[in-house]
C-alpha cells in the first residue's frame, strides 16, 4: 500500500502521520514514512551539500526535475525492495513561492510512484503561520500569511485534479484528527466512512462531552471524518484583516464540503437545541449530492423542516450506532 501525503511545508503533519505508524507497529504492521524533500536533499548533495528545503526551490527548473526523478528512482527502489512494508509518501504537488505556483510533480511522476489514494494534511490559518514559522529551514522565505491560505488551497486543488485523472481518492485530513482515521483509511477500507456533523456552539458545554462519547463509539465501527480536526473558528483571529478573513472563512466552508464528498454517510449529532448555519448548510450538501444523512435528535417537538433533508431521525443513539454497524457490515460483504 502506498499513500500519498501533501500539505503546505512546515504542517508538521509527522505528528499524525507517526502516530498512526506506531499504530501500525503495535498491530504488527510496517508502515514507513518517506519525506520527498529529504529524498531530493539527499540526491542534491553532489551539487549542493547545504541545500535547504527553501533554497531548493531556487535552482533552475531544468536541474529540480533531475534531481526530482534520482530522489523518486530512489523511493521506487526502497519500495520494491520491501514488499511487506506499506509506505506514506510525504511531498508536495506544488510549491507557493515569490508570489505565484510551482509545480514539483506531474502525472507522469505519479504513475512511477502508483500511490493507492492521497491524503491532504489541512491546518487552521493560524497553525499554518505558527508551524511555518517554527521551522529554521524556512525562516527567510518571504511568504506571509495570505500566501500560506493560497498555498494551502492550490495543495487541496492540485491534487484534487491529480487524484481525479488517476482515478484515485484525494482524502482531507485535518492535522488535529485522530490518527485511527489514517490507520483505517489503510488497512480496513472498507469500513463505512462517516461525516460527523454538530453545532460548533455546544462545543463547550456537557453536549461536547456527549458528542465526544458518541464519536468514540463511531470510530470502533467507522472511519470518522472530524471537523474539530480543524478549528472552524481560527478565521476570526484575523478580524483586523477583513481579505484574510473572508478567504478562511470560504476555505472554512469548501473543507466541510470536502469532508462530506468524500464520505459515505453524514451523521448529525444534535445534544442541544441550538440553531448552527453550518448543520444546516452541510445536511443540504449532503443530501442533494446523493448521500445518506442520519440524524440524532432527542427531542420530541420539532420543524416539519427538520427532517426535510434527512434519511431518517434517531432519539436514541444506540439506534444510530446500529445502524451505522448494520452499513458497515453491508459495505465489508459486498467489498
Amino acid at each position: 500500500m502506498i499513500i500519498f501525503s501533501t500539505s503546505v511545508a512546515g504542517t508538521d503533519r509527522i505528528a499524525i502521520e507517526g502516530k498512526a505508524a506506531q499504530m501500525a507497529r503495535l498491530r504488527g504492521k510496517k508502515l514507513r514514512i518517506i519525506n520527498l524533500v529529504d529524498e531530493m536533499l539527499e540526491a542534491a548533495k553532489g551539487l549542493n551539500e547545504n541545500l535547504t528545503p527553501n533554497t531548493l526551490l531556487r535552482l533552475d527548473k531544468k536541474v529540480l526535475d533531475v534531481i526530482k526523478l534520482n530522489a523518486l528512482h530512489n523511493i521506487t527502489d526502497t519500495i520494491a525492495s520491501s514488499k511487506d512494508t506499506d509506505y506514506i509518501i510525504d511531498g508536495h504537488t506544488a510549491f507557493w513561492w515569490k508570489n505565484g505556483p510551482i509545480n514539483l510533480l506531474d502525472i507522469e511522476d505519479f504513475k512511477s510512484l502508483d500511490p493507492d489514494f492521497f491524503i491532504t494534511i489541512i491546518a487552521t490559518a493560524h497553525d499554518l503561520e505558527t508551524n511555518f514559522k517554527s521551522k529554521k529551514e524556512w525562516t527567510d522565505a518571504s511568504i506571509d500569511m495570505h500566501e500560506l491560505l493560497l498555498w494551502s488551497e492550490l495543495e487541496i486543488y492540485t491534487t484534487d485534479l491529480i487524484s481525479k485523472t488517476l482515478g484515485k481518492k484525494n482524502y482531507l485530513i485535518g492535522l488535529k484528527e485522530d490518527p485511527r482515521t489514517i490507520y483505517n483509511l489503510i488497512y480496513n477500507r472498507d469500513m463505512v466512512k462517516v461525516y460527523i456533523s454538530f453545532a460548533m456552539t455546544s462545543s463547550t458545554d456537557a453536549g461536547y462531552r456527549k458528542l465526544q462519547r458518541f464519536v468514540d463509539k463511531l470510530r470502533k465501527m467507522a472511519i470518522v471524518f472530524d471537523p474539530r480536526s480543524v478549528d472552524l473558528s481560527a478565521y476570526k483571529r484575523y478580524s483586523n484583516d477583513l481579505k484574510l478573513t473572508q478567504i478562511a472563512a470560504n476555505q472554512t466552508v469548501r473543507r466541510d464540503y470536502h469532508l462530506i464528498d468524500q464520505s459515505d454517510i453524514v451523521v448529525i449529532h444534535m445534544s442541544s437545541l441550538v440553531y448552527s448555519s453550518g448543520v444546516d448548510s452541510e445536511r443540504m450538501h449532503a443530501h442533494s449530492t446523493g448521500k445518506k444523512v442520519f440524524l440524532y435528535f432527542p427531542f420530541r417537538k420539532y420543524s416539519p423542516f427538520t427532517p426535510y433533508f434527512v434519511d431518517k431521525m434517531y432519539r436514541d443513539e444506540s439506534a444510530l450506532l446500529g445502524k451505522v454497524r448494520e452499513i458497515s457490515l453491508q459495505i465489508h460483504r459486498n467489498g
